[in-house]
């Protein structure tokens, strides 16, 4: 499939009811599902003009699913500094908390595996099993299940929305708001962002996001809907800089059963690394004026 064009089919009454995923797959030569779920994850697919990032999207005949190819970013753009690698914050015997650097896949891409966090966990540690994602050019905290049983029991509390995550994020121009909430649909799933100011300069803004739910590039898209996208991409989702400027600096995960094993309260926090804090300081934006208290490490209770 050509990276510079769009694809557009119309589906056939036979593959009426299919999931989405497995009916681009069907619709377009050389999109193995694999690749169609890729394509879905990044925000690339329309159906009927809507986009959506739900691979489970049942189809009905007659309908126009459309996708683009995403934007290539600029030369480098992918990779994380060198030298930065990912750092294990908390390890548990049915999970780990890493600290992700930006630039780095969580899962295998069309380049394959190699350079995903999966891959880099795999080989170093053991069977990593993803619950949850962050963005490519996206650093931070991510917690990744060690076996099956543990998955199973985090993608619940996922789902439950009873795992608290914090974003810092820069965004251009700075909002005449000090406190926000974003509660448009995300295809066609509610979808809830929280936003409050943290730091003022003159054309940014230092965020602190919570997420009640977690839709496909939530935080951008609703802070790009309103007007103040994160530093790094515009409005329209284009990439701009090297990596976007929001990292995840707050995992609070609650006491709960992981299969065999009783987890404990879990709160691991991250400092935003150099390749935050650089393009952050050029707009104005001081360390020390970032207003997040971190410890940059883990706590974990009994409550």
């Amino acid at each position: 499939m050509s990276r510079d064009s769009a694809r557009e089919f119309t589906v056939p009454a036979n593959l009426a009811g299919q999931r989405l995923d497995r009916a681009i797959a069907a619709l377009a030569s050389g999109v193995s599902r694999g690749e169609a779920r890729r394509l879905i994850a990044a925000g690339v697919v329309f159906v009927d003009g809507k986009r959506t990032g739900i691979q489970s999207r049942v189809v009905r005949a007659g309908e126009r699913v459309r996708w683009e190819q995403p934007a290539q970013p600029p030369a480098g753009e992918d990779r994380h500094e060198p030298g930065a690698q990912p750092r294990i914050v908390v390890e548990r015997p049915e999970l780990w908390i890493v600290d992700k650097p930006a630039g780095m896949p969580v899962e295998p891409t069309r380049a394959g595996s190699r350079g995903t966090l999966q891959e880099w966990l795999a080989h170093h540690h053991g069977p990593a099993y993803v619950t949850h994602r962050l963005d490519t050019p996206t650093s931070g905290l991510i917690v990744v299940a060690r076996d099956r049983r543990a998955q199973a029991g985090l993608n619940q509390l996922f789902g439950a929305h009873a795992i608290g995550r914090r974003y810092l994020a820069v965004v251009t121009p700075a909002p005449p708001w000090e406190r926000l909430t974003m509660n448009g649909p995300l295809d066609g799933r509610a979808a809830v962002t929280h936003a409050a100011v943290a730091a003022r300069a003159a054309a940014a803004a230092a965020l602190v996001v919570r997420l009640e739910t977690g839709r496909t590039r939530q935080i951008r898209r609703h802070l790009a809907g309103a007007g103040f996208p994160v530093v790094g991409e515009t409005a329209a989702g284009e990439r701009t800089q090297v990596r976007l400027l929001l990292h995840a600096f707050e995992l609070a995960l609650p006491a709960a059963e992981l299969g065999p094993t009783t987890m404990e309260a879990i709160v691991a926090t991250s400092a935003p690394p150099a390749d935050f804090q650089r393009p952050a300081e050029e707009l104005g934006l001081a360390p020390a004026d970032l207003g997040v208290q971190l410890s940059g490490g883990a706590r974990q209770s009994s409550s």
